[in-house]
């Protein structure tokens, strides 16, 4: 099951005002400074995109997987510790701040994680998570 982020009105509204002024200072910069500025822009320009548009999570067979744009994380079902609604500002995997926080264990290095996600319909996704999860039948 695959769905795309929630997108607040006003963060995408600064992303399209990002692009479009890409876009824009590609146009009015003299000729000589052309190359810099593409150099420049067309890679922001392509993250912005791939951001605004390739951010969404999918509840796999074994895994819960999330992307933004070329950002990613896999967290194992049985890994996953606790589930509860959020509107933490932190940078995170989400495009509005009406989140769900996620709280895993994990190898390596950190031995905790933590993922913010926005799915359109956070209550039905926590219910469809939580189904994957039959070690939190508390509820976390």
């Amino acid at each position: 099951m695959r769905v795309k982020s929630a997108v607040d009105w006003w963060l995408g509204l600064i992303l399209w005002l990002v692009i479009i002024s890409l876009i824009g200072t590609s146009f009015i910069v003299p000729p000589a400074e052309r190359l810099f500025v593409y150099l420049i822009n067309i890679p922001v320009l392509l993250l912005t995109l791939w951001i605004y548009f390739g951010t969404y999570y999918e509840l796999r067979e074994d895994l819960l997987f999330c992307r933004s744009g070329p950002f990613f994380t896999r967290i194992p079902y049985e890994t996953i510790t606790s589930v509860r609604l959020s509107r933490n500002p932190l940078s995170s995997l989400a495009l509005s701040l009406n989140r769900i926080e996620i709280a895993y264990t994990s190898k390596g290095i950190f031995s905790a994680g933590l993922v913010y996600i926005s799915p359109p319909d956070r209550e039905a996704f926590i219910k469809e998570l939580l189904t994957r999860c039959p070690h939190l039948a508390n509820g976390s």
